[in-house]
């Protein structure tokens, strides 16, 4: 398997509503969904990528 990275556009709007989606499924007992722990790499990756480009959810507004 090669490293070649993956680049997703997502709008400001779209990534915040993925944002949200995935701290939701990060927060819950979705393990039974979500069983192989290989694939919660990825959904950390990427909550955490989303994070830290979206300054605005941490705001207090």
């Amino acid at each position: 398997m090669d490293d070649t990275e993956i680049t997703i556009r997502l709008t400001s709007d779209e990534a915040l509503v993925l944002s949200d989606w995935l701290e939701r499924v990060q927060m819950t007992d979705l393990s039974r969904l979500v069983d192989a722990p290989a694939a919660w790499v990825p959904i950390h990756k990427l909550a955490g990528t989303l994070d830290k480009t979206l300054p605005g959810i941490f705001a207090a507004d």
